[in-house]
């Protein structure tokens, strides 16, 4: 049995990885963090070329709390040799490849990070949580779940899973040839676009026939706008956290394209690649963009799918057939199979949401002193950034400085948002 630590993280996403990166610049606190996989991967199954973040670079791992912390993206460009080749590129975001090789960059210099080594159980008694391992066993004072999103399956897809019906973030997708196939891509969000514009430019070989089916009515562009923004910054989340809850969900739902939206320049590539194949090329291969339409049964007859979808403009129902669907609908939130011993002492609300804290724990039965955090839980608890990593540093800063007792990261400088509930 290990020493007491005073924070163990189950997973190593970027956000718990932010706090790993930030609490390994406390010498008080001693913490580790477990990670099933090998080393560092961040949605690895979606790095097309032309994959960037919606968000600015500088919003990295630590730089808004502690910006002379040596894991900032700047630094990393340093050490990387390229920090004035890559000013010369005048970008404000980044490839999602990018980024990832700079999270990979941070957990390769971090002694408090473990990989090849996934959290099987954690299970409390009045010494502590106790979290079981492979290969071995941990004493722990508080625990923070960071082990990410499952991609969300819709359930007319499920009895279908395979190499030639997957969800977009799946190795599948990684190794997929569509050479002279008929795709369809369901869902109408940003990893749909990317897909879908891939697809169509013949990364993957030359499709014989390529759909996109949303339910929304139009392709719908994020919103970078300015005030928009202002929902990304601290002073908001903590405006937004004291509202009733039936407020929060309805605000929320208003604010989707602020996250769940296609950048523009996407959009305008996606536009003018059709227009290329269908005006000037004249292609034969037909490419479609179906919108207003939502999926409502899926069915394998022999090699081929049968869609079934219904139009909602014109209130009928259509189907298409494809060799490939690819399903870009989403993910949602899980707590890990190892938290199953603790489920029963955790408290739900009606719609089996955990009670997450302004300062990111969930309300348990367990003493005060002893603290379940979890990073990317509170979406309808603290707001739409919850899920970006806009605000990763920041939150790790707010989960420490509890962990702490005091205000070791300040944030006189955290800027004030300019709207107001």
């Amino acid at each position: 049995m290990s020493q007491l630590k005073d924070l163990i993280g189950i997973g190593i996403g970027p956000f718990n990885l932010s706090l790993a990166a930030l609490s390994s610049g406390v010498q008080q606190l001693h913490t580790s963090f477990f990670e099933q996989k090998a080393q560092f991967e961040w949605h690895s199954e979606l790095f097309y070329p032309d994959a960037t973040m919606q968000t600015t670079y500088l919003k990295d791992l630590v730089t808004p709390v502690d910006p002379t912390n040596p894991y900032s993206f700047l630094n990393y460009l340093v050490k990387r040799r390229c920090f004035y080749a890559f000013l010369n590129t005048n970008r404000k975001t980044i490839s999602r490849q990018e980024f990832e090789d700079y999270c990979r960059w941070v957990s390769q210099r971090l002694s408090n990070v473990h990989f090849g080594e996934g959290v099987r159980e954690v299970t409390y008694d009045d010494k502590g949580f106790h979290v079981r391992l492979d290969s071995g066993s941990y004493r722990a004072q508080n625990i923070c779940i960071g082990t990410g999103l499952k991609p969300h399956i819709p359930d007319a897809a499920k009895g279908w899973m395979g190499p030639t019906c997957f969800h977009a973030k799946s190795r599948f997708n990684r190794e997929a040839d569509l050479r002279d196939k008929r795709v369809v891509v369901i869902g109408g969000g940003q990893t749909g676009a990317e897909v879908f514009l891939n697809s169509l430019c013949g990364r993957s070989g030359e499709v014989k026939s390529l759909r996109w089916i949303s339910r929304r009515l139009n392709l719908e562009a994020l919103d970078e706008s300015a005030f928009a923004n202002d929902y990304f910054t601290p002073h908001y989340v903590n405006e937004f956290f004291s509202l009733p809850p039936l407020q929060k969900e309805r605000i929320v739902g208003l604010q989707k394209m602020t996250s769940d939206g296609i950048t523009p320049a996407y959009l305008e590539e996606i536009y003018r690649q059709l227009y290329l194949k269908n005006h000037v090329q004249q292609s034969t291969t037909p490419s479609e963009v179906l919108t207003g339409r939502e999926m409502v049964t899926i069915d394998r007859l022999g090699d081929e799918y049968r869609i079934v979808v219904k139009n909602h403009v014109r209130d009928l129902e259509e189907e298409y057939f494809a060799d490939v669907v690819i399903l870009a609908t989403g993910f949602k939130n899980n707590l890990p199979e190892c938290m199953e011993p603790l489920l029963a002492r955790l408290k739900f609300n009606d719609q089996g949401r955990p009670h997450l804290s302004q300062d990111f724990h969930m309300a348990w039965d367990g003493p005060e002193s002893s603290k379940i955090y979890a990073v990317n839980f509170g979406r309808l608890t603290h707001g739409i950034a919850e899920a970006q990593t806009s605000l990763m540093a920041w939150r790790s800063a707010t989960i420490l400085n509890d962990l702490l007792g005091r205000e070791h990261f300040a944030f006189k400088d955290s800027g004030a948002a300019f709207l107001t509930h």
